[in-house]
């Protein structure tokens, strides 16, 4: 399973009472220990108004230690029992927002944080502990404590620049409690892991962040193909559109129409929601795919003429781009039978999904929705050609993974992008598609 989540539910909630030491000391004291520190710092600051209310749940008004030139990130003193860890960060740690990391200069270190497939690279250690293990390990055994207790300690899949250990190094180790704090994480004392990289040397954040990337990226690769663990830095890149799924019906009717085997395997593997949204994205587009054949028989059979190359799109494409040779237009003919224009206003009439489809931010380079200039679409307009470019530019984006861009100079859609995690919108809208593609073509059951 993929842990991508960034859990922005209150930390402290979430883990046991034991997770910090009992404090020894008094929050306020705590408080002006961290002042006393980010003295010798301009780049932190420690607020706090020296008011501390308890409203029956938890302590509000807290002290907030705040770093200006990273991004302004803030972050809550919760408790005196935090100290130690937050004495650390301000005391020599600089945060790496965009990558979710800290960098210790005086260290050489740069700590980071890790998503992707924790089940594979719990599978990794293993394996790479004993070799003839073969059936999967209960994490919650003996064994898996012992694993969490290595990462904790030693780390996993160290590596040296040199021989003898020496000059730079990377291993796995377990989530350190500075991250958690940082950037609103669970706290992965077990087996959840993070990045280490020792031995740098950098001269400002953003040096200390390409160092973190090119390393690490690197590192990473190394550990999949010789592991075959899915790991992947953080990175930042957020949702700008709507991550609304789609509704069901929620209603199982006995079939009455024979639907096509492949495009309905196809249409279940989109709907996997294990899967990564670019492949599932695909899974839907193939099912178009599938009817392409049959959508420019029958165009072809409309406009009289002898070859596929010698048909034009249904819809309004210049001459010269217009022939069903395309694939552009064998989408257009595969839209045009599939959906009315009726069709497609009750989809749209979705604002949130509208919203999404007109905005040229959320994703970029492909066809985007023209609004009435409030924001709603377009009385009794036709989308349907904006639709099947808007389709295929993506499909384009995803499929054409040329360095430097794929079709007109255009640029990849990236498997782990920002635009990848704001693809739920044209989820929604390529699987509907899919859909009545399928009900179209769909034949009456004996």
């Amino acid at each position: 399973m993929e842990d991508i989540s960034q859990y922005e539910e209150d930390l402290w909630e979430d883990f046991e009472d034991d997770w910090f030491a009992p404090p020894q000391i008094t929050y306020r004291e705590a408080v002006e220990r961290l002042q006393n520190l980010a003295i010798n710092r301009t780049d932190v600051l420690v607020e706090w108004d020296g008011k501390q209310e308890w409203d029956g749940r938890r302590w509000r008004d807290d002290a907030r230690v705040v770093f200006p030139e990273a991004q302004g990130l803030r972050v809550r003193l919760k408790s005196a029992a935090q100290l130690n860890h937050f004495e650390r960060i301000v005391s020599s740690g600089i945060p790496l927002p965009e990558r979710h990391a800290i960098w210790y200069p005086q260290d050489g270190a740069i700590k980071a944080r890790l998503v992707g497939d924790f089940d594979q690279f719990h599978s990794a250690l293993v394996r790479s502990l004993f070799p003839r293990q073969k059936r999967a390990v209960d994490l919650e055994s003996p064994l898996g404590a012992d694993l969490a207790g290595m990462l904790a300690s030693t780390g996993a899949f160290h590596v040296s620049e040199a021989a003898d250990g020496s000059g730079r190094s990377l291993r796995l180790v377990s989530v350190p409690p500075e991250l958690s704090l940082l950037y609103n994480t669970r706290h992965g004392g077990g087996l959840s892991p993070s990045l280490e990289l020792s031995g740098v040397s950098a001269s400002n954040a953003t040096e200390a962040q390409k160092i973190l990337v090119a390393y690490g990226t690197s590192y990473l690769f190394g550990l999949a193909k010789a592991q075959g663990a899915s790991l992947r830095l953080w990175d930042t890149g957020y949702r700008l559109g709507s991550r609304r799924g789609p509704s069901y019906s929620t209603k199982v009717r006995f079939p009455q129409r024979q639907y096509d085997a492949e495009p309905a395997e196809l249409y279940g593997a989109g709907n996997a929601a294990g899967r990564h949204p670019v492949e599932r994205y695909l899974k839907y587009y193939q099912v178009l795919e599938f009817y392409m054949p049959k959508a420019v028989d029958w165009e072809v059979t409309q406009q009289g003429v002898a070859r596929q190359k010698l048909a034009q799109s249904p819809y309004s494409r210049t001459q010269k781009d217009g022939s069903l040779g395309i694939e552009q237009n064998q989408l257009d003919a595969v839209i045009n039978l599939a959906v009315t224009p009726a069709d497609v206003a009750g989809l749209l009439g979705d604002r949130e999904l509208f919203t999404t489809l007109s905005n040229p931010r959320i994703i970029q380079h492909v066809e985007t929705l023209e609004h009435d200039g409030s924001g709603a679409p377009l009385t009794s307009s036709d989308y349907r050609r904006d639709i099947s470019s808007r389709v295929y530019g993506i499909r384009n984006r995803i499929v054409h993974m040329k360095e430097g861009g794929g079709v007109k100079g255009t640029p990849l859609l990236g498997l782990h992008s920002r635009e990848a995690r704001d693809l739920a919108a044209d989820l929604r809208l390529v699987r509907y598609l899919a859909e009545k593609a399928m009900e179209n073509w769909a034949t009456d059951l004996p």
